[in-house]
């Protein structure tokens, strides 16, 4: 009996940039209805394989065939043409245009005389509301949150009625509530019969939504997994080559004495509303809630970035107000944002320089920076946070995900921060990678009394690292509880309540 033809099948691909090898003999296949997940730590080889199969790279060696016949991509267009699509996890949208016109850019309904408005809102509407219905489409994009962005490039994605769709990351912004909607999307799709690759370092939902698990390594094929069968810990064991870390911390007390930082009664109108809360030193404080509950806006409020319409901030006892985040940094209070690729890093400067920015008065002589002083400081610390580098001077954008978040860490180390707040700080950093930075977090509150505060959409990794948990719902606090006595059903219901 003859098996069926693959939709879709890349044989023996393998990828150089100059002399580094990014993959090496990599073949996956894809079936008609089927969700293939392919799974890995960063620079693993993961985004280098989905953009071959896009049509963002070509491949240094191998073949690729769609329905049987070889074909050769050029550019995404040519992948497009053959109904290959990708939702990537970089937010790649138009900011200043409407959410429908985004989904379906260059893809307008109409003819020769002009564009059909109304058809065009309409289809984009029925594409949209399938993957979320709260999202309105007349929205202006630049006005969504990140994680509503991130649903609008899934609808666009879908809108191309590809029969290969690529999903990168679709839920490392989403909330326990939208990636259950967006799971059981991407369900309903692959019975209609489209297929799908599916990237995510979310091991339960990949154990959950797959047909077959493919583990790359070091940019090589590591093996190949049935979802029915896979275990959590065979999937890391593959993707590390060594058995998985126990990423849960221990639970602990901290002495809850003077707090480094109190807040009472803060408010800004449309946002949040009457947020307490006191953070003690040494603790861990997280900051869970669905999309929309003002857990980020609230602590751009603290930092500075907004100002709040009442309320009042205490800083070791003291009340500020800071005018600017600038203000905050010198008060010794940080904000470490979500988007780390683009507030976080300054990509053209090297892994010393990202480092010590904020710090360079302090390296500086004569109108000349003491380059010597500033590697010796910012090497010692990296040592402190276990980074991995080849040199200092290379550009922060080499490091992997997980590495560039432990330098942004070190970097207001140097400034002597009291209060660290951080958000989503492993969002796209995988699973060892993600036990390593709550690690380093621990060891910060213990060794330094840094105090610190994570928001986060992943309720587990709260439940992990957080002493204990503030839970938001729709710009008020719904409640706190000690990881000792929390839940993800608690957390859940106190989010939804």
């Amino acid at each position: 009996m003859s098996h069926p033809v693959p939709v879709f099948e890349a044989r023996n691909i393998s990828k150089y940039f100059g002399p580094v090898r990014a993959l090496s003999n990599v073949s996956v296949s894809l079936n008609r209805g089927e969700i293939h997940s392919i799974i890995g730590e960063n620079g693993a080889g993961k985004s280098t394989l989905m953009n071959i199969i896009c049509g963002r790279f070509a491949p240094t060696e191998g073949q690729i065939f769609v329905g049987g016949a070889q074909v050769h991509f050029q550019s995404p267009n040519d992948a497009q043409r053959h109904g290959i699509a990708i939702a990537p996890q970089e937010i790649s949208l138009v900011p200043d245009l409407s959410v429908y016109e985004n989904i379906l850019l260059g893809a307008h309904c109409g003819g020769i005389v002009g564009i059909d408005w109304r058809k065009t809102r309409e289809r984009a509407t029925h594409h949209l509301h399938q993957v979320d219905n709260s999202i309105n489409p007349r929205a202006k994009v630049s006005n969504l949150s990140k994680a509503q962005q991130q649903l609008v490039q899934i609808a666009r994605a879908a809108a191309t009625e590809a029969r290969i769709l690529i999903f990168d990351e679709p839920t490392a912004s989403l909330t326990y509530r939208e990636e259950g909607v967006l799971l059981g999307y991407i369900e309903a799709l692959a019975r209609l019969g489209r297929s799908a690759f599916y990237i995510s370092h979310r091991l339960d939902e990949v154990r959950r939504l797959s047909d077959r698990i493919t583990v790359l390594r070091d940019g090589v094929h590591a093996g190949e997994l049935s979802a029915k069968v896979a275990t959590r810990d065979e999937m890391v064991r593959l993707m590390a080559g060594r058995p998985p870390k126990i990423g849960a911390q221990s639970i602990r007390n901290v002495a809850q004495t003077q707090p480094v930082l109190e807040v009472e009664g803060l408010t800004r109108a449309g946002e949040f509303e009457n947020v307490s809360f006191n953070l003690y030193k040494g603790e861990i404080l997280g900051v869970s809630g669905l999309i929309g509950a003002g857990r980020t806006e609230m602590a751009k409020c603290i930092f500075g970035a907004t100002r709040a319409k009442a309320g009042t901030i205490r800083l070791e006892g003291k009340k500020v107000s800071f005018d600017s985040p600038y203000h905050a940094i010198r008060a010794g209070l940080v904000y470490l944002p979500e988007e780390r690729k683009q507030e976080g890093i300054f990509p053209l400067l090297s892994i010393a320089e990202n480092t010590a920015l904020p710090t360079l008065n302090r390296f500086t002589s004569f109108l000349r920076i003491r380059n010597r002083d500033m590697l010796t400081e910012v090497e010692s610390l990296a040592e402190q946070m276990k980074a991995k580098f080849n040199s200092l001077k290379e550009p922060i954008t080499s490091l992997s995900g997980g590495n560039q978040q432990k330098f942004i860490i070190a970097r207001w180390l140097m400034r002597d921060a009291k209060v660290m707040i951080l958000d989503e700080p492993t969002r796209g950093i995988d699973v060892n990678a993600k036990f390593e930075i709550q690690s380093v977090l621990r060891r910060l509150t213990e060794e330094r009394g840094l105090s610190i505060i994570v928001v986060s959409s992943e309720m587990e990794e709260l439940l992990d690292v957080a002493d204990r948990i503030l839970v938001m719902h729709e710009g008020s606090v719904k409640g706190m509880a000690s990881r000792e006595d929390a839940t993800q059903e608690g957390l859940l219901q106190l989010a939804m309540s």
